[in-house]
C-alpha cells in the first residue's frame, strides 16, 4: 500500500473514532454499496462472499474511478 492507501482497519477506525476525511468517507461509501451489491446477487450467482472480495473489488471500483476522475480533469483543461 502507498502512504495514502488505508486497509480496512484503519479506514473503519477513522470512521468509527476520529473525524474521517473526504477521502475516508468516499471509500467507505463505496465499500458499502460494493458489498451490498455483492450480498444482493450471491443467491442468484449461488457463490460464497468474503469479506477479503469485498475489500478488493472495492479497492478496484475506487481506483477506477480515481483514475477515471483524473482522465475527465485532464480532457477538461
Amino acid at each position: 500500500m502507498s502512504d495514502n492507501e488505508e486497509g480496512p482497519r484503519e479506514l473503519t477506525n477513522a470512521i468509527l473514532f476520529g473525524h474521517p476525511t473526504t477521502h475516508q468517507r468516499l471509500k467507505a461509501a463505496v465499500w458499502y454499496i460494493v458489498g451490498e451489491i455483492c450480498e444482493s446477487q450471491k443467491v442468484e450467482l449461488n457463490v460464497v462472499i468474503t469479506p477479503q472480495l469485498i475489500a478488493s473489488l472495492s479497492e478496484l471500483v475506487y481506483t477506477q474511478a480515481e483514475s477515471l476522475g483524473r482522465d475527465l480533469e485532464m480532457f477538461a483543461k
